[in-house]
């Protein structure tokens, strides 16, 4: 008897397939919107940025970090602008032909623009630095007719290798410095130090030259401290502080100065830290590790409203006790050596704007975190 022949399967996909495909779509949706609802930690994910640039790094003198610490000035920055940085390798400039840079040595950090912008320096100074990097007789003498040019001006000009030695010497042969030596601007004490200021820019090893001890220390001190407030500024941009960190340096260069307004950190009347502000503080204190052998002072300062409730009778003792919490909490939760950090409360008496305004009692009401360059540490 003959054998019947097997039926054909049905054309297509089988039909639990096609079940199963939707299913799938379905979950797929569901674990979507579940992500999309979601929050990312913010510092746990620039944790892991951070870490796998320093495993991964690939860049110019393979620098991974600023110091020994957990945050990096440039890795960072380098990872998340990859594109931009091949993009930029073995280009040629359209006006002289010459292979650019990636690391942009032809012109000036944004940190820095600020730094001078803070200093008087006109925008149209800043302009032309940006494309040469370099200072001339010309901007020097057009500073000096606006009232720009001043000693602190000066000095910082120097330390940051803009005023080099070749271009002080011109200067010191100009009408100009006749003209500066003659109203006051200049003497021959700042002369010295400039001089100093420029050779150690130019060559790390010319401070053997420098006979004057005090004259030494200051000129190295103020060329670390440059540095630093680079760093640092570099790491507030890395990790957006930039709105609740205000960066400066003082005239002598001896630190810098990371000031955060009272509004951010304290309750009205209070010197209990908001809870809010415990993440930024806490960015603050991973700066400061990166420095483990310099000195810090935390002071506080208020407007100039009387206070006198059941916690504080004075500004004074307000101001103060705003500067230990602030100093206590990067001791307990950063780890900051307690024998290196210092805090003092100011009171009314140290404002920075006016206080018959609101907007100018605001900026009164602050606290300032000074991280001193190692020559001035205590």
């Amino acid at each position: 008897m003959a054998k019947r022949k097997a039926e054909d399967p049905p054309k297509g996909s089988p039909a639990w397939m096609a079940t199963f495909s939707d299913l799938m779509n379905l979950l797929l949706c569901f674990f979507v919107l579940l992500f999309s609802m979601s929050s990312v930690d913010a510092n746990k994910w620039e944790e892991v940025v951070v870490s796998m640039t320093s495993a991964f790094s690939v860049f110019d003198v393979g620098s991974q970090a600023i110091g020994e610490g957990t945050l990096v000035g440039v890795g960072t920055t380098q990872l998340s602008n990859l594109d931009e940085y091949y993009a930029s390798l073995g280009q040629k400039s359209e006006e002289t032909g010459e292979e650019l840079n990636a690391s942009g040595d032809s012109e000036i950090d944004e940190s820095i623009k600020n730094l001078l912008a803070s200093q008087g320096v006109e925008e149209d100074v800043l302009d032309e630095l940006s494309k040469t990097g370099e200072i001339t007789m010309d901007m020097l003498a057009d500073m000096y007719e606006e009232g720009k040019l001043d000693e602190s001006l000066l000095k910082l000009l120097a330390a940051l290798g803009m005023i080099d030695v070749d271009l002080l010497d011109r200067l010191l042969q100009s009408d100009l410095m006749d003209k500066m030596l003659e109203d006051g601007t200049v003497d021959e004490d700042l002369l010295e130090k400039l001089k100093a200021l420029a050779e150690l820019a130019e060559n790390k090893d010319a401070i053997n030259n420098i006979s004057d001890v005090k004259m030494m220390a200051a000129a190295a001190g103020m060329l670390e401290t440059t540095e630093m407030y680079k760093e640092i500024a570099d790491i507030a941009e890395l990790y957006n502080m930039e709105e609740e960190l205000a960066l400066s340096m003082d005239e002598d260069g001896a630190y810098v100065e990371m000031t955060i307004p009272g509004s951010i950190l304290f309750q009205s009347g209070s010197a209990t830290l908001r809870e809010e502000c415990k993440p930024l503080l806490s960015k603050v204190g991973d700066i400061l590790r990166l420095y483990p052998d310099n000195y810090v002072d935390v002071i506080g300062h208020t407007d100039n409203i009387p206070i006198n409730n059941a916690s504080f009778s004075s500004n004074d003792i307000l101001s103060s006790a705003r500067a230990i919490s602030a100093a206590q909490f990067i001791v307990k939760n950063n780890g900051i050596d307690v024998t290196r950090i210092g805090w003092t409360g100011r009171g009314e008496y140290e404002p920075v704007d006016t206080n018959e305004t609101s907007e100018g009692r605001a900026k009164n009401r602050r606290v300032e975190i000074r991280l001193y360059n190692s020559y001035n540490s205590k």
